[in-house]
């Protein structure tokens, strides 16, 4: 367990990073964002303390989904997947916290007995489906640039090398 000090925006973590790490805030407040290579960030959750985040890829190994940034001076208490095991298994009693947040959320995706589950489900899965559009939008915009660009270099070298000539002629 070891405790860290954030400043107002700086990173905690970024998307694509491994998980080795979940956090407890101790105090102030953590935002998980979104980032999408060619239009920018979205704030996808604020947490305050006494919430847990980056569970979910410690335990199932899985690479960070989002980047997590300080809300301004934010007091956070971290662990390992060993030290995780540890208190599960050594100190169940320990465990509540970790359990009550993952309960939480796997009661609102799944317990499909209140319009509220539905459309968590519904939020999470049009969340991951933006996400994955945008993403492969701006792939093809990319890859579409590139592709004009192309076309457009030899046009340009044409039109400059006849300016040159030009000049040169006369």
């Amino acid at each position: 367990m070891d405790k860290h000090l954030f400043d107002n925006e700086q990173v905690i973590y970024s998307t694509g990073d491994f998980a080795d790490r979940m956090y407890f805030i101790k105090s102030g407040r953590v935002q998980l964002i979104d980032d999408y290579p060619e239009t920018g960030k979205c704030v996808s959750a604020t947490l305050g303390a006494g919430k847990i985040f980056g569970e979910m890829e410690l335990i199932d190994g899985s690479p960070r989904t989002c980047i997590a940034q300080a809300l301004g001076h934010v007091k956070l208490i971290s662990f390992t997947q060993a030290e995780l095991k540890d208190a599960l298994f050594q100190h169940p009693e320990n465990s509540l916290i970790l359990s009550r947040t993952i309960f939480e959320h796997l009661r609102d995706l799944y317990s499909g007995e209140s319009l509220e589950s539905e459309v968590a489900k519904l939020r999470l899965e049009m969340h991951q489906t933006i996400k994955q559009a945008v993403v492969n939008h701006e792939a093809r915009v990319v890859k579409s640039h590139n592709g004009m660009m192309a076309m457009a270099l030899p046009v340009v070298a044409l039109v400059i090398l006849g300016i040159v000539l030009q000049t040169v002629l006369h």
